[in-house]
């Protein structure tokens, strides 16, 4: 009688463990975005529009490379079309030509235009160059290919990749609010990673 009686007490407190457990973890969330997240001036941030993606060996192994002064972190993030069009802040893009080409169209500021190294080629828009190809659809060779699937699954078309750079990014030199050029140093560790 005493066990079922027991039970019964901590059934009816269920819901104030879970409201506990819940606050705890939001708390502990918190913590973490606000004391532990380091601040966009020192980290260097892509997002990765391909069909799969291995970010965090690619991020380790770019910082292996060494990060650029006053960098924290490098990330490397994947992203979808939709948030690409919201408040998506980052410094630099990988991204299908057809994005490429959509973004340049719909959403003209975004990306700033850019010089390509030399050994690479460019994606030309109205007169500027804006991104570097970084995956070549019909020689189906590209950079990072070890953290990066590049081909879709299934029937879907096989694009060309490039590489491209926010218009607002703190680590683009030139840029108004440029703070460093560490997207720059980055992407040149990153174009190095050559099949």
């Amino acid at each position: 009688m005493i066990v079922v009686k027991f039970f019964k007490n901590l059934w009816g407190q269920l819901h104030r463990f879970v409201l506990w457990a819940l606050l705890l973890t939001l708390f502990w969330c918190w913590i973490y975005t606000f004391v532990g997240e380091t601040t966009r001036a020192k980290k260097v941030l892509i997002y990765v529009d391909a069909y799969e993606l291995d970010s965090q060996g690619l991020s380790e192994r770019l910082e292996d490379d060494g990060l650029p002064e006053g960098i924290k972190v490098i990330q490397i993030r994947s992203f979808a079309y939709h948030m690409f069009r919201s408040t998506l802040e980052g410094d630099a893009y990988l991204m299908k030509e057809s994005l490429l080409k959509a973004t340049l169209e719909e959403t003209p500021g975004k990306l700033t235009a850019i010089e390509v190294p030399e050994g690479f080629t460019g994606y030309e828009w109205e007169g500027e160059t804006w991104a570097i190809l970084v995956y070549d659809a019909a020689a189906q060779t590209g950079i990072a290919s070890e953290y990066i699937r590049y081909l879709p699954y299934g029937d879907e078309e096989v694009e060309n990749f490039y590489l491209c750079f926010d218009a607002e990014s703190p680590h683009v030199e030139g840029l108004p609010n440029a703070i460093d050029n560490a997207a720059w140093e980055v992407v040149r560790n990153l174009l190095s990673l050559n099949d």
